[in-house]
């Protein structure tokens, strides 16, 4: 098996839904990168913290939970990507004023061409933006990770647990690639 650039995987086009089942969803149900255990105020000051310290590229957060949290003490993302629902059930909508809006669709338990293409085109854009998701954002994490920009970091929560921060690096690209080509295949 070849491995892919980190240029290629930053500019790999999705060109069918991915459908998770079961089998794949367990694949990705563990954390993927530094799992900050316990509820928020706590966790996300020491996220901030984190965030702080590695001054990533890009920040991607993924989830209205997240989004909130972080900007609630001004740590503010470069991409946001959310489905106006916290752990399934509807919330407060995100917003960010100052940010472009982009609005796609991914159905629970998928990676559609059009969201991950949405999210490749808003990573790409050079601007604040907010993806705005008609169905579920959560599995929206791994093209975040596959098509940022080395040095780059993508948070999402954890639910039950806490929040997750990824550092994007070739070898964590070359995992999530390999995850999504294993559930492409089955």
């Amino acid at each position: 098996m070849s491995f892919w650039s980190p240029r290629e995987m930053s500019g790999y086009q999705f060109e069918e839904e991915i459908i998770f089942d079961e089998e794949a969803k367990e694949k990705v149900r563990k954390p993927l990168g530094r799992l900050f255990v316990g509820k928020s105020p706590e966790t996300t000051e020491r996220l901030a913290e984190y965030i702080r310290e590695r001054k990533p590229t890009m920040l991607i957060v993924v989830g209205d939970f997240s989004a909130k949290e972080l900007g609630r003490i001004g740590i503010h993302a470069d991409i946001y990507v959310v489905d106006g629902k916290v752990e399934r059930k509807p919330s407060e909508r995100f917003t960010d004023e100052s940010a472009f809006r982009v609005f796609t669709k991914n159905p629970a338990g998928t990676i559609s061409a059009d969201a991950a293409n949405a999210l490749k085109e808003a990573i790409h854009s050079g601007k604040r933006t907010v993806v705005y998701v008609d169905g579920e954002e959560d599995l929206l994490t791994l093209p975040a990770i596959v098509l940022a920009p080395l040095g780059s970091m993508v948070v999402y929560g954890q639910p039950g647990v806490g929040v997750v921060a990824v550092d994007v690096t070739e070898d964590k690209k070359r995992e999530i690639c390999t995850i999504l080509r294993s559930i492409k295949k089955e």
